[in-house]
């Protein structure tokens, strides 16, 4: 029996909070019978992952279909109907937000849309992004339920959310013609900040010379593999620190530096404040 949802009343599509936040969101595996309905949209944004199997979407008059790492964005007011097609099953995530003022960049829908209803979609081929997203879409429902429904909660599950469409952007900005082992250098990097890493190394898991690693990344990337892991690392501890109780020494440990000093040093450098006082000026008001 068809189950059908016709969601347009319901707290997501008519959210009563104007700030930023995740409004609702959960993880389905529905068979062939399952379809939602919105004839008018919903007031905010809707976002899907396919983790297995297909579904469908019916917009504008297309039919458009998902499969494993299919990516969906719709924008408010956005007319849809997706459903699990005949014969299969449609394992997602889903999610319902209103974005922070500062994500409008992330959610640019594409110039030039012939669709009344312009949306994103991304395809998310490489298997360590797949799992990035897959991560923290698990880390967003899990702070979503959280029952303590406080500042740093509601921060995590927010961080959460940009750390999705960080991901998103960064996989559709970069060159076409990447090569693909310097894609999975910078892939494997930001999913293993705490490892010890050497040009050595990297350059063997990818079936490289170091020298030649060296020279494509920076041909690619424009910085050299060590100065983009250093990067990494301290972008990731900044967020530690806004997001997170952690020690400064834990934040240092936690992103690779075996040294607080020298995390510290290097914090100060990048972000012209010392970690705790970077930590500080984040604060909620009292």
């Amino acid at each position: 029996m068809n189950r059908v949802a016709e969601n347009h009343n319901n707290p997501a599509s008519n959210p009563v909070y104007s700030s930023p936040g995740i409004l609702v969101a959960g993880h389905f595996n529905e068979p062939f019978g399952y379809a939602t309905v919105r004839p008018r949209g919903t007031r905010d944004w809707l976002l899907t992952f396919t983790i297995s199997g297909q579904g469908e979407y019916r917009l504008d008059g297309r039919t458009i279909t998902c499969r494993e790492g299919d990516v969906i964005v719709l924008p408010p007011g956005t007319p849809h109907h997706y459903y699990t097609p005949e014969g299969y099953r449609w394992e997602f995530y889903w999610v319902h937000f209103i974005p922070e003022p500062e994500w409008s960049d992330l959610l640019r829908t594409p110039s030039g849309s012939e669709s009344t209803h312009p949306l994103l979609q991304f395809q998310v081929e490489h298997k360590l992004t797949f799992e990035r997203i897959l991560t923290a879409f698990q880390r967003l429902l899990q702070y979503s339920l959280d029952k303590a429904s406080d500042y740093f909660q509601r921060r995590l599950t927010l961080g959460a959310m940009e750390e999705i469409l960080l991901l998103l952007a960064r996989m559709s900005q970069q060159p076409v013609h990447m090569d693909p082992r310097i894609e999975e250098v910078l892939q494997y990097l930001s999913s293993h900040l705490k490892e010890t890493h050497t040009i050595e190394s990297l350059a063997r898991r990818v079936l490289l010379s170091p020298s030649r690693l060296s020279h494509l990344f920076r041909e690619q990337t424009g910085d050299a593999v060590m100065d983009t892991l250093l990067q990494l690392r301290l972008r990731h501890a900044a967020r530690l620190l806004e997001h997170t109780t952690l020690l400064v020494a834990e934040v240092a440990e936690e992103v690779g530096f075996r040294s607080p000093f020298y995390f510290t040093k290097q914090f100060t450098a990048a972000f012209g404040d010392n970690p705790t006082t970077y930590r500080s000026k984040r604060e909620p008001s009292k």
